[in-house]
């Protein structure tokens, strides 16, 4: 694979690269500083070649790097993420108890350290469809595309959106959905979107629900370099 420069991904990407110094804006401070010396190795190599990078760009996907946890130490969960950014709170109902504060992904699961590509809103393909049937869509895109890529995370699809709303002050997600693979306690599939004035809100479905807003946000990881076409 051949190596390509951060200057090179932000030329390629324009505003949507949110590096080093978005994540510092966002979070107020370095959000390098709780990084070991093998961590900041992966934070400096972008890890994609030029020829993923410019497929995904065509696609109309951004370059993210993803951090799990923030400058003092602490885990970026779905709930730390909720209160960190004021004003654009993951919202369920219920402020004072959101229903998924009795879930453990919420609580516990953070993002991988490195650098993802990711889809900003859901293709129309792989809208309207069942769950298993996004799947077998999102295969396609993936053998068309020549790139591996599958579906996000909850704290995934939080930790992007609301970063990407913190550092360019637009919102994603604000009138779709994106189906996470995230599961909860009671068997649901952990949705998120329609981020509005109240913020961004979570859901749950089971799987055989399908309505136009509801799509999926593919994400391909640094470390599962796309394979060529």
């Amino acid at each position: 694979m051949a190596p390509i420069s951060m200057k090179d991904a932000m030329r390629i990407f324009g505003a949507d690269c949110l590096g080093t110094g978005e994540l510092a804006s966002a979070f107020s401070s370095d959000p390098l500083a709780s990084l070991a010396a093998d961590e900041r190795g992966i934070v400096d190599t972008v890890g994609f070649d030029r020829d993923v990078l410019m497929r995904a760009a065509d696609e109309g996907m951004m370059l993210v790097l993803r951090v799990p946890r923030d400058a003092g130490g602490a885990a970026l969960t779905v709930a730390a993420l909720a209160e960190r950014f004021p004003g654009r709170d993951v919202a369920a109902g219920n402020a004072e108890a959101p229903w998924f504060a009795r879930e453990a992904f919420a609580r516990e699961e953070t993002c991988r350290l490195g650098w993802a590509l990711v889809d900003k809103q859901p293709p129309s393909e792989l809208t309207n469809l069942s769950y298993v049937e996004q799947d077998e869509e999102l295969a396609r895109r993936a053998d068309r595309l020549g790139l591996r890529l599958r579906r996000r995370t909850a704290v995934e699809i939080v930790y992007d959106t609301l970063l990407y709303a913190a550092a360019r002050g637009e919102r994603l997600l604000e009138a779709s959905w994106d189906w996470s693979s995230t599961t909860t306690i009671d068997g649901g599939t952990v949705t998120a979107g329609q981020f509005d004035d109240r913020g961004l809100r979570l859901l749950a479905y089971s799987k055989g629900v399908r309505f136009d807003s509801l799509g999926v946000c593919a994400t391909l990881d640094s470390a599962a370099q796309g394979r060529e076409a």
